[in-house]
């Protein structure tokens, strides 16, 4: 859906891509509510990753309004997503679930922040429950000492405007995110070797040592459902995903994109910490669990040539040193803090898989 640029000289101002697999009554809600916003000069990208339940047909009405990208299977959110930039025309990228609402000033108050600023390079979206929006989702995360994630809200902490100041934080969630369209092509876009989970870290350091900040901003709201990746893809599959791919891409986001020293410190004790959650599941009686963990490190040791390369590029091009990025970023946690989150019932995303 192509509207003037308004002295954007031609250039559309958004892009906001929403993959989707087997979403169909969400995805319809997705869009209805990009719709209904005051975004001016948007698109609206679908990519659908292989979906089974009639989302294609769903997305049929709008096809004046939404350009749809048919992948033949699903290939994971991340590969997805590069997917729809390489066709994205916007000055500004908005990543969203498919399960989200945007609000009516979702990408207004964006576009104003990073006009104020040419080094903001993503912005994380102040997420609230959608069910019960005075309840926090997500408001961005920062790097625990041994190379977990720490979560700056709790999931479904009671919003009393307490997250209500834009700050520095590590890397945003996609389930309501902006990346300036040029600094995505500049750090090479989603690593597609992560499929899901912690692809968005990933993505947000590089963003970092590239020369630009990620940052918080709560004027810009996205509303998200919570549990629907377990409907979708059932228990099983998700526990899958958190326990193989989680694990794999957390050791490969530290392989790339901690300095020398820094590596050696922390990724050690970091698979010393995974061995150990595996090993707890096979005392707990769960052999799938076990196997996942250590499949995830071992993909590691195999890829090593590969993610060595990768790592060779971002760390040639830095911009920031580690000193300097985990002053503003790192937030050390107790032990107990971890031990806690990888042996109790919580959420699985982004931020809270370990």
């Amino acid at each position: 859906m192509k509207i003037s640029a308004r002295g954007h000289k031609n250039q559309l101002l958004i892009s906001a891509i929403i993959v989707n697999y087997n979403g169909k009554h969400y995805v319809k809600k997705c869009v209805d509510s990009l719709l209904a916003s005051n975004t001016r000069n948007l698109e609206i990208i679908v990519v659908d990753n292989g979906s089974s339940d009639g989302s294609i047909s769903a997305l049929e009405k709008y096809r004046e309004k939404v350009n749809l990208l048919k992948l033949n299977e699903n290939y994971g959110p991340a590969y997805a997503r590069n997917q729809g930039v390489k066709v994205a025309k916007g000055r500004y990228i908005g990543f969203l679930d498919n399960d989200t609402l945007v609000d009516k000033d979702w990408a207004r108050t964006a576009v104003k922040a990073f006009e104020k600023d040419e080094k903001l390079g993503i912005i994380q979206c102040k997420l609230l429950l959608n069910k019960e929006r005075n309840r926090l989702d997500y408001v961005g995360e920062y790097l625990g000492q041994n190379g977990f994630l720490v979560q700056k809200a709790h999931a479904g902490e009671i919003d009393t405007k307490q997250y209500d100041k834009p700050v520095r934080i590590l890397a945003a969630k996609s389930a309501g995110m902006f990346i300036r369209h040029n600094v995505f092509k500049k750090i090479g876009g989603f690593d597609e070797d992560y499929f899901i989970y912690v692809e968005e870290t990933d993505l947000g350091w590089r963003c970092w040592l590239a020369g630009y900040e990620c940052r918080y901003l709560p004027t810009s709201i996205v509303y998200h459902e919570f549990g629907t990746s377990t409907v979708i893809l059932g228990k099983s599959k998700n526990n899958y995903n958190a326990k193989f791919h989680g694990c794999k891409n957390y050791i490969l986001t530290l392989f790339k994109n901690l300095s020398f020293i820094n590596l050696i410190k922390i990724l050690p004790v970091h698979i010393l910490l995974w061995e150990g959650l595996s090993i707890y599941a096979l005392l707990k009686g769960s052999f799938k669990k076990f196997f996942w963990i250590n499949k995830g490190i071992i993909w590691n040791l195999v890829n090593i040539r590969d993610s060595i390369k990768k790592r060779s590029k971002i760390q040639r091009n830095r911009k920031i040193t580690d000193n300097e990025l985990h002053a503003i970023v790192m937030i050390k946690k107790p032990f107990l803090y971890f031990l806690y989150k990888a042996t109790n019932k919580h959420r699985v995303g982004n931020a809270e898989s370990f």
